[in-house]
């Protein structure tokens, strides 16, 4: 009786709360970000998925925080961020190592506010380079166009929170 118990709870427990909780810092949400950039870019060659990568400042200031907390937490972004494509974190405000190398090789500013670049396995943009998304429905549109870009399929409830949440 008391493993059935038990059993219950934790079934309880991960419906009510879902997968295993993100340990990541504000600015980067919700989402399963992979930090090694070589095998997203295989791992799209595969699949033909892009790479959506974040360039996000962390620690970051408190516009930055803002849209970790707001939009990168919302479950339907999380969703279409970890399904439909392979999601890379660059933090923009280290010194070395792959995130100073992708901060070069991309031409991206350092200290800087988010912002969200779709590649193909070749790395290059498949869609041109936008900053100043700031908000679920601008993230979700530049998703769609990246998927379009990319003849993938769009899911609809993407296109859904692009057109509720612009």
């Amino acid at each position: 009786m008391k493993l059935l118990t038990i059993v219950i709870i934790l079934a309880v427990g991960v419906t009510v709360y879902g997968d295993e909780p993100t340990n990541n810092p504000i600015e980067a949400g919700d989402v399963r970000w992979g930090r090694d950039f070589d095998a997203a870019l295989k791992n799209s060659a595969k699949t033909g998925k892009p790479v959506l990568v974040l360039f996000q400042e962390i620690p970051g200031c408190s516009g930055v925080r803002q849209f970790g907390r707001e939009v990168l937490t919302n479950p339907s972004l999380v969703r279409a961020i970890e399904t439909e494509f392979y999601p890379v974190l660059v933090y923009n405000n280290r010194s070395g190592g792959m995130d100073a190398e992708l901060l070069k090789r991309y031409r991206e500013p350092a200290w800087n506010y988010q912002v969200i670049r779709f590649l193909d396995a070749e790395g290059r943009d498949v869609i041109p380079r936008r900053d100043r998304i700031w908000t679920t429905g601008g993230v979700a549109s530049r998703m769609i166009e990246a998927l379009r870009a990319a003849n993938r399929p769009i899911p609809p409830y993407l296109i859904d929170l692009a057109g509720k949440n612009s």
